[in-house]
């Protein structure tokens, strides 16, 4: 893929990081519109959450197929085809007229989302072979989550405030065809071919394990809390350690009859990607930081969409210009995990406390934009650790799983850290209470995030391995 013109396959990669761009906006553009949905649809709150957790759900639990379909049969096609699917869920989203059009289109954006998401990693590990060009990769990656994450919170408040074209809420889905039809356009024209084994075949069996086993993890944590932990919960949260020993089992049988398993279990042997994953696993706990801050600020503070999308909008501000400040940083980047999450604890611990000291809303300001660069600084750093020793074959499956892992984290801290702020919030009300409960929850994620950082920091022998 080097032998292409350094220009040509920068272009590829921005289209593809286009397409990249548009999964975390949804999740954040919808996040500040289930107010208006719920109001015109007549949605229960527990249909107004499926519309994010099904969404997630159905992203999270289909990834790590989604990425081996790239590996297997080309992460053009199957970038091609999620977004035709994406495209087609907007238009249908936007086109509901009942919760149940809704939940059902939403199911279908996430599964789009999990065909669409791991393509652009892989095709960015295949397409960047070298470390330099990799974290240059990686930097603008991180970039565009952060430009997703201002947009998607403040593009949702506002759109549902000014109503163009009275479309209301239907605008933040609407708004986005263009957008999509461009992107497949310039990726059908621009975008090299990367993967593709010919006649290889899809490992079904291994695809319906981990999905399920994924869905077993996810969907209770996702329904628990608002569901009021029910047996159910528990007994389906029992049957993931048993699907997971009969997935690994399968794998290991295949692969020793010269079968081609859906992950080789030989990724796991490499020491960064092994301790890749497990940060991911805690990094997306920040999850319950937008969701709770969002609460504080609309049913506290009394905010509306506009404002709350506005006070979250230097977090997406910090996403963006740290991996601008630190890409020059070349002898600090294997460091650059551990660093910008310790930005992170630090930016995070500062929210926490101040909201519960009822500080100026400056200097919570800065200290959410201080959080926000913190992981715009380790973002692209954990992708980096993550893929910079997996072999090309294996880099959509590989990006499958640390998205996996993301969501799964996500979907924890969602549950037990939203719980804890439920719990802690009881019956009150008004501003002081809902600072409270805040406070607390966010103390509970910072110690999750700085035990994350402790495991951030590379290992000598990985050093001098790199």
């Amino acid at each position: 893929m080097n032998a292409q013109p350094s220009a040509t396959r920068w272009f590829a990669l921005t289209v593809l990081l286009a397409g990249a761009f548009l999964p975390p906006v949804d999740f954040f553009i919808v996040n500040v519109t289930l107010a208006s949905i719920r109001a015109d649809l007549g949605a229960s709150p527990g249909q107004s959450q499926l519309i994010v957790s099904g969404y997630a759900a159905c992203y999270a639990v289909f990834l790590i197929t989604g990425g081996r379909l790239g590996d297997l049969f080309g992460r053009k096609r199957m970038f091609l085809l999620g977004m035709a699917g994406f495209t087609a869920a907007n238009l249908a989203c936007g086109l509901a007229n009942s919760p149940q059009q809704l939940l059902t289109a939403r199911a279908f954006q996430g599964l789009s989302a999990a065909l669409l998401v791991p393509q652009v990693l892989g095709a960015v590990r295949a397409l960047c072979v070298d470390e330099k060009d990799l974290a240059r990769a990686m930097s603008a990656y991180g970039i565009m989550m952060g430009l997703a994450a201002a947009t998607g919170q403040f593009a949702g408040g506002a759109l549902v405030q000014w109503s163009p074209f009275d479309w209301g809420w239907r605008t933040v889905f609407i708004v986005k065809l263009p957008f999509c039809l461009a992107v497949m356009l310039s990726s059908w024209l621009a975008v090299p071919e990367t993967g593709g084994m010919g006649k290889a075949r899809l490992d079904l069996p291994g695809a319906a394990l981990v999905s399920l086993a994924l869905a077993a993890t996810i969907v209770p944590l996702s329904e628990g809390r608002d569901r009021g932990w029910p047996l159910w919960i528990f007994l389906v949260l029992a049957t993931v350690p048993i699907l997971v020993a009969v997935f690994l089992r399968h794998e290991k049988r295949l692969a020793a009859s010269g079968g081609m398993p859906l992950v080789d279990l030989r990724l796991f042997a490499i020491p960064s990607f092994r301790r890749g994953v497990l940060v991911a696993t805690l990094f997306f706990f920040t999850t319950s930081f937008y969701l709770l801050f969002g609460l504080y600020q609309q049913e506290g503070r009394g905010a509306d969409p506009l404002h709350t999308g506005l006070a979250i909008v230097p977090y997406g501000i910090g996403l963006f210009i740290g991996p601008l400040v630190t890409a020059p940083l070349v002898r600090l980047r294997d460091r650059l995990l551990a660093i910008g999450m310790a930005i992170q604890v630090i930016g995070y611990a500062g929210i926490g406390l101040l909201v519960a000291l009822d500080a100026s809303p400056s200097a919570l300001l800065a200290s959410v934009l201080l959080a926000g660069f913190g992981q715009g600084i380790a973002f692209p750093r954990l992708y980096n650790t993550v893929l910079g020793q997996v072999p090309a074959a294996s880099a959509g499956v590989a990006a499958g799983i640390v998205n996996s892992s993301l969501q799964v984290g996500a979907s924890i801290s969602t549950a037990a850290i939203g719980s804890l702020f439920f719990s802690t919030l009881a019956s009150g009300q008004g501003e002081r209470a809902y600072a409270h409960a805040f406070a607390i929850a966010q103390g509970t994620l910072t110690t999750a995030l700085f035990v994350a950082m402790l495991i951030a920091i590379p290992r000598r022998s990985e050093r001098q391995a790199a």
